[in-house]
């Protein structure tokens, strides 16, 4: 997928996940600053190749004004393609959507 914006993630080590697509991928927009400047991007859901079976959602930004690569992009990938998807360590931000306990940690 060519012509992917990195950001702050450029000098760092990448992580990669393989799965299968949940649905087709899209191209969406999302701000880029707190100015609310949009960037196009590729938006994916993806059931991971592991034991549970792990949803993980990743998008790929594109440069300001690549909306047609983006979308591109989106119509090569349809629901149940196997895809890669590498991500920055420092990128990736986790979600609990379902956490059974959450507790203040004694100081």
């Amino acid at each position: 997928m060519n012509g992917a914006v990195h950001t702050s993630a450029q000098a760092t080590a990448l992580l990669e996940y393989t799965g299968t697509l949940v649905k087709a991928a899209e191209a969406r927009s999302r701000s880029s600053d707190l100015e609310g400047h949009m960037v196009p991007v590729l938006y994916c859901v993806i059931q991971l190749n592991n034991a549970q079976r792990t949803h993980l959602v990743a998008e790929q930004r594109f440069p300001a004004g690549a909306h047609d690569q983006a979308q591109a992009a989106a119509r090569r990938l349809k629901k149940g393609a196997q895809i890669t998807i590498q991500a920055a360590v420092s990128d990736i931000r986790l979600f609990a959507s379902n956490a059974a306990h959450i507790h203040v940690v004694p100081t």
